[in-house]
């Protein structure tokens, strides 16, 4: 049977996705054809105000003029009807997130014009954590809720024997009354052993460009360890957790180490990767034991630099050598909050400030890169929580913070939390933009986040001298905009020429005078 995957991707790229590699390496071993029809390099036109200067620099910039990396403005249905009748797929297959749904609905609408016998099947985050809204379109037939590992076999073959799918696990669907059967969930697959290898084979090959400190490698994406403990309340892991039940089987799985050092050799050798990023929740939660077994055999056998991301909780003197043993450049810790209420009553986050500040700067001493990720425009947020959240990442000393607004994510607690407590209306059309915070609050406005955000950078990369000066930088009049000019010319010459640790070469001094005389 011939399987079209939609990959309705807005912005991603340099990026392969993980549950596509696998399901089409497990369709593949099965004997089904498989294609994928990728969106990334359509321009679709979208109209977000970022609400951010690109003048702000965190990483090095790569040149990408001898790639053909720039989206094309191209008409969609005329893209993906050309697909269609290149491989005439008996089943489209759309993986979405929350913000691809509009492009996904169009897709499936095109498909079902084009053969309305061809099965639309719809899978990924946006399906498990909101099947209605998917459903309640009348050219999707069938969702996929939660792991595909086992459904999508007996699901192609059920329709391959011509065989009503509609009692199969996972499976949720519209009846005729317009109701949603959601049928029963499956235990967690355990076996990861037993899986085929990524195929890569259904990829643009420009997804295989992966930028790193002004470098472009030829990179891969894996997952090591399946799983995370915690229950952060804007996560979607919570959600899938609860669904399944009590009853569905450890939740954290892991490849064994022969097997999985024999997969990225493969993957390595076959598809000459040189670089890699592990998407795992929590790079360090692994055993030590296992770790070291682990970092033995990469050490040996693989050796390719990667990236990864990891709970500072977990960082520990002896895994952060094991890493560095390992290859590992780059290590993105979650701070999201400065604020300890914040961060343990509402996100439900685990570490704490003085856990966040010891494992980056363990990490610096090993001299493995160190990124945190931030969240602004979160429940309660005000201009104090945020401060709170400059002060943390300063005290840390992290490379490169990045700081995001946060999204309301269906089926999470924190969505419910922002709703109840009037910071959102929850408009179910509401979806994610970049540079705008999605919440509204009584005593800090989107304008002022905004502004804090554009500066969070300096604000952590500054000495204290230079503070009032971002502050006054902050009003939108002519001397803030004077102000925010001369301060990014200082954050470039001072900060991002010195790969984000500042340096002022002797002339602090003069740079804030001149700041003064802007100011006066």
């Amino acid at each position: 049977m011939k399987v079209l995957f939609v990959w309705p991707n807005k912005d991603q790229w340099g990026f392969k996705s993980m549950g596509l590699s696998l399901l089409s390496a497990i369709l593949k071993r099965a004997g089904h054809e498989v294609e994928l029809f990728d969106t990334t390099y359509i321009d679709f036109n979208f109209q977000e105000n970022t609400g951010v200067r690109s003048r702000i620099k965190i990483f090095k910039p790569v040149d990408f003029s001898a790639y053909d990396v720039k989206k094309k403005k191209l008409d969609l249905e005329q893209e993906f009807l050309k697909k269609l009748k290149d491989f005439k797929p008996d089943i489209v297959g759309v993986s979405a997130l929350s913000d691809e749904v509009d492009v996904g609905l169009k897709i499936s609408q095109i498909t079902k014009e084009w053969n309305k016998d061809t099965v639309v099947i719809w899978g990924n985050k946006a399906a498990t954590m909101a099947p209605e809204k998917i459903l309640a379109s009348d050219f999707v037939d069938y969702i996929c809720i939660g792991e595909g590992v086992e459904f999508i076999t007996e699901f192609v073959d059920c329709l391959v024997a011509k065989k009503n799918p509609e009692n199969i696990k996972n499976l949720a669907f519209k009846r005729p009354d317009g109701t949603i059967q959601r049928n029963p969930l499956r235990p967690y697959f355990q076996n990861l052993d037993s899986l085929p290898y990524f195929d890569w084979s259904i990829f643009d090959e420009r997804h295989f460009l992966k930028p790193y400190d002004g470098k472009i490698y030829r990179g891969g994406d894996h997952m090591l360890f399946w799983g995370c403990p915690n229950f952060c309340t804007y996560c979607i892991n919570p959600h899938y957790r609860k669904l399944y039940g009590p009853s569905a089987g450890i939740y954290l799985r892991r490849y064994s180490v022969p097997r999985i050092i024999e997969e990225l050799k493969y993957l390595v050798k076959k598809w000459k990767v040189e670089f890699f990023k592990y998407h795992d929740e929590d790079f360090c939660l692994k055993p030590v034991a296992q770790f070291q077994e682990l970092a033995d055999a990469y050490a040996k056998e693989i050796g390719v630099p990667f990236v990864a991301m990891a709970n500072a909780r977990n960082v520990t003197e002896e895994k952060v050598q094991l890493m560095k043993k390992m290859n590992c450049v780059s290590i993105t810790l979650g701070v999201e909050t400065g604020n300890n209420r914040l961060r343990k009553e509402v996100l439900k986050r685990v570490e704490t400030a003085d856990e966040i500040v010891k494992a980056t700067k363990m990490l610096n001493a090993a001299g493995i890169r160190t990124s945190a990720f931030n969240m602004l425009a979160i429940p309660f947020e005000n201009r104090s929580t945020v401060m709170e959240t400059i002060a943390l990442n300063r005290k840390a000393e992290f490379r490169y913070p990045n700081a995001g607004f946060f999204f309301p994510l269906d089926g999470t607690e924190l969505r419910e939390i922002s709703i109840k407590n009037g910071f959102f209306d929850g408009d179910p059309t509401a979806t994610f933009q970049n540079g705008r915070p999605t919440l509204k609050f009584p005593d800090i406005t989107s304008e002022e986040l905004i502004a804090l955000r554009e500066r969070f950078v300096l604000y952590i990369k500054f000495p204290d001298d230079f503070i009032p000066f971002i502050e006054r930088s902050e009003k939108k009049d002519e001397i803030g905009e004077k102000l925010l000019d001369a301060l990014y010319q200082i954050y470039d010459d001072c900060v991002f020429a010195n790969d984000g640790v500042w340096d002022a070469h002797g002339t602090e001094k003069e740079l804030v005078d001149g700041l003064k005389a802007i100011a006066s």
